[in-house]
């Protein structure tokens, strides 16, 4: 339970408590545990137990009915689209701008720590200038 707990989760409470196991034995008890863990938000959502659709099997259904509330996407992303101008323009300036920076001073740890920045610093300014901001809806296309 306490793993349960510690993931969100709440334990869920049969309507009705009726066995869910039915021995073909007389002398085996019909007792079973059964647990059903729930997200929080479904915390008051009860499950049902129908013994009338268990055969041929000796186990009994647990039918649960969970809420389904409408998903509302909403967030925004920086993209190229793929063949566009935009996404040839931020190649080139990627291109040109390694180009443009000194390769041959890699003899320390801290030379090398700056050329990566620079190369960092080329690609994050390429991508600024030629991404465009998009916003993705529960609405937008696939």
């Amino acid at each position: 339970m306490d793993l349960a707990d510690s993931l969100g989760l709440v334990c869920s409470l049969p309507e009705l408590p009726v066995s869910t196991h039915y021995s073909d034995t007389d002398s085996h008890a019909n007792s079973v545990i059964d647990l059903i863990f729930l997200g929080m938000s479904c915390a008051q959502v009860l499950h049902r137990i129908e013994p009338d659709l268990r055969r041929p099997s000796d186990h009994t259904p647990l039918l649960v009915d969970l809420p389904i509330s409408p998903e509302n996407i909403h967030f925004s992303r920086k993209v190229l689209k793929c063949d566009s101008d935009e996404k040839n323009d931020f190649l080139s300036s990627v291109t040109m701008g390694l180009c443009a920076l000194n390769f041959s001073r890699l003899d320390s740890v801290d030379n090398l720590d700056l050329l990566s920045k620079a190369i960092s610093r080329v690609i994050s300014n390429a991508w600024d200038a030629n991404a465009r901001n998009i916003t993705v809806t529960t609405q937008s296309k696939e």
